[in-house]
């Protein structure tokens, strides 16, 4: 689970595409700080599980259903991707609570900004209409 709360700016520095065997390596700092093998790390909202890691890195596998479901597909060596940590239940709830596991995808239909806020129009797939709630929370 998540708070959506940007923890780092990680940058990406190489995506591996093997038929099915997919995976992500991200250049951080601070999100390595207390990381085990199998750890989650909420990158640009996406729940991956940390596969191996350095000092520097660490690498992700991506599985299939992920790249289907996701913009995961789209990213690119040098890309620059917000991490957060995966929750830690004795922490403020900065946020709110996310899975961090994806369902669709959007587009950006119109951007209108406040003195305060930035609204965002965005067109979804009419199926996924039936998970969305007045005031209910969703990560973009």
């Amino acid at each position: 689970m998540f708070t959506g709360i940007i923890e780092e700016i990680g940058k990406i520095t190489e995506i591996k595409k093997i038929g099915k065997n997919n995976s992500l390596t991200i250049s951080c700092k601070t999100v390595l700080e207390d990381i085990k093998l199998g750890d989650s790390i909420a990158v640009n909202g996406i729940c991956l599980t940390i596969s191996k890691f350095d000092n520097t890195s660490f690498t992700s596998d991506v599985m299939p259903v992920t790249f289907q479901k996701s913009h995961i597909g789209n990213y690119c060596i040098g890309e620059l991707v917000n991490l957060e940590r995966a929750l830690q239940l004795q922490s403020r709830l900065g946020g709110h609570l996310v899975s961090g596991h994806i369902d669709g995808t959007g587009n950006i239909k119109s951007i209108t900004k406040y003195e305060n806020a930035t609204k965002f129009k965005i067109q979804i797939d009419p199926e996924q209409r039936k998970y969305f709630i007045v005031e209910g929370s969703i990560c973009i």
